[in-house]
């Protein structure tokens, strides 16, 4: 391209004469050779020479008579226009008499134009000089709107030019996308209506205090609102403002999860240690109440007793869904096809729903295993249809359906993977838009007397057995939680559940040291393995349990421990006997203990009894660790 050299004189190393008047053609070629003897100046004399050599060659400029042999007027400058292109300024050389032609070429991209017989050799050299000096301006200016136009359209941000009442004079493709709707339907719209009534008086003050930033929610047509973090500069141009836009609607669902989870996490560690003592509690009282029954002689007797061990089995009941909600609770996993857990149910939903809603079960066959705890998907399944009962007062149809699932990599819900899900649909009164994502949360509940825990205790259920829990709802239209639960592949599933016959007898007579510091449940503990036979020490805690064993010199046959005691910790204990009497059996017991506990090795799950527990369960966990000590001998 032409350029300025040090000395301010002009280099044009190429410039085009199109000109079919030999003797104006050797007169403008002598008068650029005269003011610039390096000059390189081609002429030919037709329209059809010119516009192959435009093509195949590159020049810093063209000087053109519009009326040639082979075409004449505007059009012979639209057809050098079109094959110069970027590449070569136009300046156009006229006769007297097409002075207002030369004119209108001006306006459609030459540079500009001479009148045949006016101009000497300077100013057709500084004619040419300054067209091209315009040219490479224009240049400039095309690929500098350009850039700006590509920066434009290329944001991730939306960006929105406004007029003063909010009118949208621009916007570019992420901020249409923002708005969800088209550019024909933003464009001249007032923006404000597509913010909530707050965002009007932000507006102002906005508009007042000339930029700021904020977060509104953007109301889309189709129910998706979405969360807009909003840069404002007002007058970027005279009465023209600017607002650039992020979608963070993303980031903010993400922030909720997070205070979900910490909200969980917290209520979580609480209701452990509610459980803790409360199962504590219960553990005497069932404890006292079963060693009644076992000594009652009168037949009123031991109905009374049998009906405290109820009431303290109901309210275990409440503690589980606390530790289960928590996350805090033991479990014990095993391979279970969900139709036998629907089967042992089914008597029970029947009655739970009543005879004025319909029960409908759909289990497609072959269903995969899930490994999972059966007691926990039996709460599951119980709170999830209790739910449905209640959403349905006036009766309706409650369905049920069990399927394996499979997800891919575009689905936005759940990871990819193998899954059995389950189904429970109501007929209900449904469940408004803006509750469905509070209807996990621990205490929320949409009934009058609800307790606000059935729900978040399936969540923690589904959660600690590695699976997923989601809601359709709608109000008037019902609702639909799906259960999703890993699918178990080439596994043999366990034997179904069945009522199993009691032991004859659990009496022995090898030595039982029993630690635990609630007095009134370690004395009952200790009487009952006594009435059976044993040699029972009691302490109170580690250290008084690590002296009596140190003094004992016999054999130690079976430690009965809790987990959280003062002085010697339950952990504690089990390394001390486990390294200075390795022949002695674990049973640790606890009103409070989670998973973490067993990975940490402390002990197995076949060595664990929650409480509270009842006696008859403890003479047969106890029976069972000593037998098998017997045979491993």
């Amino acid at each position: 391209m032409a350029i300025l050299d040090t000395a301010a004189h002009l280099t044009l190393p190429k410039v085009l004469l199109i000109e079919d008047n030999p003797v104006d053609a050797r007169f403008v070629s002598g008068l650029l050779q005269a003011q610039s003897p390096q000059l390189e100046c081609r002429h030919v004399s037709s329209l059809a020479e010119a516009l192959p050599l435009l093509e195949a060659e590159t020049f810093d400029a063209v000087l053109l008579d519009l009326n040639l042999e082979d075409s004449t007027g505007y059009e012979t400058f639209a057809a050098v226009h079109r094959a110069a292109a970027a590449a070569a300024s136009i300046l156009v050389l006229s006769g007297s008499d097409d002075e207002e032609l030369a004119i209108r070429t001006v306006r459609e991209g030459a540079q500009d134009y001479l009148v045949k017989g006016s101009f000497d050799g300077g100013l057709l050299l500084r004619s040419l000089r300054y067209a091209v000096e315009r040219k490479h301006s224009e240049e400039a200016l095309r690929k500098s709107e350009a850039t700006v136009r590509a920066v434009f359209e290329g944001s991730l941000d939306g960006i929105v030019i406004m007029e003063d009442h909010g009118i949208c004079l621009e916007a570019n493709s992420a901020a249409v996308a923002m708005f969800c709707c088209a550019r024909e339907e933003l464009v001249g719209r007032n923006i404000l209506e597509f913010f909530g009534k707050d965002f009007s008086a932000e507006w102002m003050r906005l508009r007042v205090s000339g930029s700021g930033r904020g977060q509104f929610w953007v109301l889309c047509p189709a129910g998706a609102n979405r969360l807009l973090d909003c840069s404002f500069k007002t007058n970027i141009l005279s009465g023209q403002h600017l607002a650039v836009l992020r979608d963070i609607t993303d980031q903010h669902n993400l922030e909720e999860q997070l205070r979900q989870s910490q909200k969980m996490e917290a209520v979580g560690r609480l209701a452990g240690g509610v459980a803790h003592d409360f199962n504590n509690i219960l553990g005497v009282i069932s404890g006292h109440a079963e060693l009644m029954q076992l000594q009652a002689i009168a037949p009123e007797q031991r109905s009374k007793a049998a009906k405290i061990l109820a009431a303290t089995d109901k309210a275990s009941s409440l503690t589980r869904q606390l530790l289960a909600f928590g996350r805090r609770q033991v479990v014990t996993p095993e391979l279970i096809d969900l139709r036998d857990v629907l089967g042992e149910l089914n008597t029970m939903i029947s009655s739970l729903m009543g005879a004025e809603t319909q029960v409908v079960l759909r289990a497609r066959d072959p269903l995969g295993l899930v490994r999972a705890d059966q007691s926990q998907l039996e709460q599951v399944i119980l709170n999830l249809t209790t739910n449905a009962r209640e959403a349905m007062p006036h009766g309706g149809t409650m369905t049920i359906a069990l399927e394996n699932h499979t997800t891919g990599s575009d689905d936005a819900e759940l990871p990819q993977g193998e899954y059995v899900r389950l189904s429970i649909s109501d007929t209900g009164c449904g469940i408004p838009a803006e509750l469905v994502p509070q209807i996990f949360e621990p205490f929320f509940t949409t009934k009058k007397t609800g307790s606000g825990l059935g729900l978040s205790t399936v969540y923690g259920i589904v959660k600690q057995s590695g699976g997923f829990v989601t809601l359709q709802s709608a109000p008037g239209q019902g609702a639909t939680f799906k259960v999703y639960l890993p699918r178990v592949l080439d596994e043999v599933p366990r034997p179904v559940r069945g009522e199993e016959a009691a032991p004859a007898h659990f009496d022995g007579s090898e030595t039982i040291l029993v630690v635990d510091d609630e007095d009134e449940l370690r004395d009952a503990v200790a009487e009952y393995l006594e009435g059976r036979g044993y040699n029972v020490f009691r302490a109170k805690n580690g250290q008084e349990a690590v002296l009596l064993a140190e003094k004992w010199q016999r054999k130690i046959s079976l430690l009965i421990s809790d987990v959280i005691m003062p002085k010697m910790s339950g952990r504690m204990l089990v390394d001390y006997m486990r390294k200075s009497r390795p022949e002695t059996a674990v049973l640790v017991i606890s009103g409070y203990a989670d998973d973490e506990t067993l990975r940490r090795g402390l002990i197995k799950t076949a060595s664990f009894l929650q409480k509270p527990f009842t006696l008859q369960m403890l003479g047969a966990k106890v029976r069972e660790l000593l037998d098998e000590r017997k045979v491993g001998r």
